[in-house]
């Protein structure tokens, strides 16, 4: 009782607060490097995870491991989108099936049922052309349009080049207006040697198709096919089709290479816009 003697203590003291769930998903987004290659660390922090079709979600983002948690995700599949607020990276998006719900302190025990491990998994991302690049990258920033100067949002541009002396293949995505950076951290000239003069990669670019293209101009970020960055060849085929494309400086002039190239300089950006035939 207190001091007057007409209330327990028991009733001053605060409720106690409820015991959090565990996290029902937990992503990584890693920066794409190149084809083949795991992502490069620091995991991405700062991103925004959406559940299509469910409200009330509650993310965090646990800085020891790396991973944007999502709790209060009901289950069964769910797709997932993941965006960037400060437009560092693409978005990107994907479907997962998430286990029943268990309980925050299940019961120990021979008799506790059976615990699925809440999913968790590991994406790359790709750069976005509104973020800056780092100096002393060698880069290719530009647009890709068609004739009419209209920009393809999610083409896939694929370049040829040396990643640790190793013959490698980077690709990036274009964003909703058309924009491109294409990052070859490969490329880095040696810092004890003369300026390297300007050399030409392979280059092969993809536009989406017409229904793939009408969704990506209502709605770009929903409309991101799921898995895109290690979707199999045979799907990949049927959503983008080869595209010849020219290039242009920025001042209008037309590069001198050879088509399918793109001419880059080593620990530099360049420019080209590309225009689809």
């Amino acid at each position: 009782m207190t001091a007057a003697g007409l209330v327990p203590v028991w009733r001053l003291a605060p409720p106690p607060r409820p015991v959090a769930g565990e996290p029902i998903l937990g992503i990584r987004a890693l920066r794409y490097e190149a084809e083949g290659r795991p992502g490069a660390l620091p995991a991405i922090a700062g991103l925004r995870l959406h559940a299509v079709g469910v409200g009330g979600t509650v993310q965090s983002f646990d800085a020891v491991t790396g991973l944007h948690l999502l709790q209060d995700l009901p289950p069964g599949p769910r797709r997932i989108l993941v965006t960037d607020p400060e437009r560092r990276f693409l978005p990107a998006a994907t479907t997962i099936s998430i286990p029943a719900r268990f309980p925050a302190r299940p019961t120990l025990g021979a008799g506790s049922p059976d615990r699925t491990a809440p999913p968790r998994l590991t994406i790359r991302l790709h750069p976005s052309p509104s973020r800056a690049v780092p100096v002393g990258m060698t880069a290719v920033i530009g647009r890709l349009c068609d004739r009419a100067g209209r920009g393809i949002a999610l083409g896939r541009l694929e370049c040829t080049t040396v990643l640790q002396g190793e013959p490698a293949r980077v690709v990036t995505w274009t964003d909703a207006e058309g924009g491109f950076a294409l990052l070859l951290s490969g490329e880095a000239p040696r810092l004890d040697a003369p300026p390297p003069p300007p050399v030409a990669r392979g280059l092969t670019v993809s536009r989406p198709n017409p229904m793939l293209a009408a969704a990506l101009a209502t709605d770009f970020p929903g409309a991101q096919p799921d898995d895109l960055d290690v979707m199999a060849p045979d799907p990949l085929a049927a959503l983008f089709t080869p595209c010849a494309v020219r290039l242009h400086a920025a001042d209008g002039q037309v590069a001198d290479c050879a088509p399918g190239h793109l001419p880059i300089r080593p620990g530099r950006t360049m420019r080209w816009d590309l225009i689809a035939d």
